[in-house]
């Protein structure tokens, strides 16, 4: 009885430390996922930016941490004509919003709010891109940076919301 006793609590002790171990994990691919997206908005040329951004695409897809919703209007918040690092800048958007929901999950339902951290995200590392490479350059980004320093980017983002998307389909 005693050695089933003893097995008994070396099971619930392995079991922990396993549990333990998958939480410390959990925790540390979410505090990569964060700081690969802090690092992207402010060295988005960086040597390290395309495996950061790797990482990160991999992990928002694989992860049950955080959920992202993108729609068609959503989508057009990120101009993808004429610019040349829309595919950067929507990947940044996208973890900008996933960084919002991950450090706010009382608001993870609140679209504009996650939709606005996102573009605020994106925009950041593009103020960077145009520092670093006037290729980058876009008049479309460039609007959005005025509607950001005018206070009009939440009220913009409203009007592009997958709410809105919806609204227009249940119009026609």
């Amino acid at each position: 009885m005693k050695k089933l006793s003893i097995l008994f609590l070396l099971g619930i002790f392995v079991f922990g430390v396993e549990t333990s171990l998958a939480q410390s994990k959990q925790d540390k691919d979410r505090a990569a996922f964060i700081g690969n997206t802090k690092l992207l908005e402010k060295k988005p040329f960086d040597d390290n930016a395309p495996a950061a951004r790797e990482w990160n695409f991999k992990w928002l897809t694989d992860t049950k941490d955080v959920t992202i919703t993108v729609c068609s209007g959503t989508l057009k918040l990120i101009p993808e004509k004429k610019n040349k690092f829309h595919s950067e800048l929507f990947l940044q958007f996208n973890f900008g919003m996933a960084v919002f929901s991950l450090q706010n999950p009382d608001k993870k339902d609140d679209e504009v709010a996650a939709t606005v951290a996102g573009l605020e995200s994106a925009l950041r590392a593009y103020e960077v891109m145009v520092t670093e490479n006037k290729k980058a350059q876009n008049p479309a980004m460039d609007e959005l940076l005025a509607k950001r320093a005018s206070n009009g980017l939440a009220s913009y983002v409203e009007t592009n919301t997958c709410k809105q998307d919806d609204k227009k389909k249940d119009e026609k």
